[in-house]
């Protein structure tokens, strides 16, 4: 049995078909042109952007970006992709799309769940930030200086230094979009979510201007701690609060038969909320068995004594305990596979799943008819409820359990595709409206989540609004679930 912590990222399964062969992407590609196409080139390449700027006919290049792209049920063809080099690169690339209106978006690590790092549609401008990929740490201080375009493993790197920061699950994800949404992971409980550990950032706006350091604009700071990807301009540099840790952290590893899982779950529901706060847990399940992974920022000598009671409650079937640098354990070895799929995330509230919401979730696990890829529950709780729902952006304080259903596709339009997804519609709904929270996690993004304004941001979404309108008067970063400028939704949760 495995002891990794993070396949929660992977795609598996014989029908998942990982498109990286050039030739394939070519018999797909759509060659017509975009609108604006020849004043946009020309406005990009007058203004001197110093990074590369791959347009349709640069065939190679452009195939290489698409395949960037985690989530192949969604790809779209942008327009253009503008590998910016430096914040000035950036400001010069937002200028020539507001003088076009042309629809613009940000990319850092392509794994957008519905693709808006490359849009909502063909057409767009892709701002990629690869390169934006400097950490600067100041030991200090405990803070460092990250940019967008680094990977999270690249920060988890940081606890061979002794420092820790609470990024995500996956460490392949760009920092860019899990932070600014929040980014939920195995550090939570001690440290908060990421976006709680902003300090300070650079952003360029919709009009070009560039602020150096947003703590100077208090809603902006705000704004950027929940929903800073959710089109208020490009952020260009972080200043991240870094934790220290002690030299070994632990991994515990659990194993159950599916047929446990009630007892499991009643357990964690009385159990989880009281957890010590260095201890995080993830619950992973699949057709027939689950997985309990326990990472501990401390000795294995610590972590026995914390769990014995759960364990003695649950009874695994085995149990597996090691040391290692907590970069090891969140990090190594784990590869970044892409695939179809599609998800749906859920937030539990401080009770828990009720019996019968365990006994609906377990009957859609033993008879979904497609391929379940993993279902997961992270224990929440501790640091992140420290902080108060409008305390920042994000909103969502005070559950058990951030939940999310992975399901992986044979390909993207397939008529048992759509079979699949309805399937795990009508599952979504119900359980939704009878055992979960109205709330889901917006970095986990569902393009057809019902009043996801709500959803994601409920009672700050018409703050966002405002301050939306403030900062991005004419909607120049706009796809289909970035924040609008004007609305009539009231959440009222």
């Amino acid at each position: 049995m495995s002891s990794k912590p993070l396949g929660v990222c992977f795609i598996e399964g014989w029908f998942v078909m990982v498109f990286r062969n050039v030739a394939y992407i070519l018999l797909t590609f759509k060659r017509s042109k975009c609108p604006k196409e020849a004043v946009l080139r020309k406005c990009l390449y007058q203004n001197h952007i110093k990074g590369p700027i791959y347009f349709r006919d640069n065939t190679s290049a452009y195939i290489n970006d698409l395949n960037v792209e985690y989530n192949r049920r969604v790809i779209f063809y942008p327009t253009a992709f503008v590998h910016a080099i430096d914040v000035l690169d950036v400001q010069k690339t937002i200028k020539c799309a507001a003088k076009l209106k042309y629809p613009i978006v940000t990319r850092s690590g392509g794994h957008s769940f519905e693709g808006y790092g490359i849009g909502d549609r063909d057409c767009y401008l892709v701002v990629d930030l690869a390169t934006f990929n400097q950490i600067i740490i100041d030991a200090a201080s405990e803070t460092a200086i990250v940019g967008p375009g680094n990977r999270i493993e690249s920060i988890y790197k940081l606890a061979l230094q002794g420092f820790a920061f609470p990024g995500g699950t996956c460490p392949w994800v760009g920092t860019g979009g899990l932070i600014t949404g929040g980014g939920y992971g195995f550090l939570n409980r001690k440290f908060g979510m990421s976006a709680d550990n902003i300090l300070d950032a650079e952003i360029v706006l919709a009009n070009g201007t560039i602020i150096h350091s947003v703590k100077k604009y208090p809603e902006l700071l705000w704004t950027i701690r929940g929903a800073g990807n959710a089109g208020y301009g490009i952020i260009t540099a972080f200043n991240l609060r870094m934790h220290p840790i002690q030299k070994l952290s632990s991994h515990l590893n659990l194993y159950y038969d599916l047929d446990q899982a009630p007892l499991v779950l009643s357990v964690t529901n009385q159990l989880g909320s009281n957890l010590h706060r260095n201890l995080t847990m993830l619950l992973r399940f699949n057709a027939n068995s689950i997985h309990i992974h326990g990472i501990y920022l401390g000795p294995a000598s610590e972590l026995q004594l914390i769990v014995r009671e759960y364990v003695k409650l649950t009874k695994p079937k085995n149990i597996t305990c090691e040391e290692n640098n907590l970069y090891h354990i969140l990090a190594d070895g784990i590869a970044d596979s892409k695939g179809y799929f599609k998800a749906k995330s859920f937030l539990i509230d401080s009770k828990g799943l009720s019996d019968k919401g365990i006994k609906t979730f377990i009957k859609f696990i033993k008879g979904f008819k497609c391929e379940i890829y993993s279902v997961i529950l992270l224990v929440g709780g501790g640091k992140v409820n420290d902080v108060g729902r409008n305390e920042t952006a994000y909103v969502h304080r005070g559950f058990l359990y951030h939940m999310e259903v992975k399901i992986t596709l044979t390909s993207g339009n397939s008529e048992s595709s759509e079979i699949c997804l309805q399937e795990l519609d009508n599952f979504s709904r119900e359980f939704r409206r009878n055992y979960t929270s109205n709330e889901s996690y917006q970095n986990l993004n569902d393009r057809e989540l019902d009043n996801w304004q709500c959803r994601y941001y409920n009672e700050n979404f018409e703050r966002l609004v405002e301050i939306k309108r403030k900062y991005d008067p004419h909607n120049l970063f706009y796809w289909a679930q970035s924040m609008p400028t004007h609305t009539k939704i009231s959440c009222n949760y």
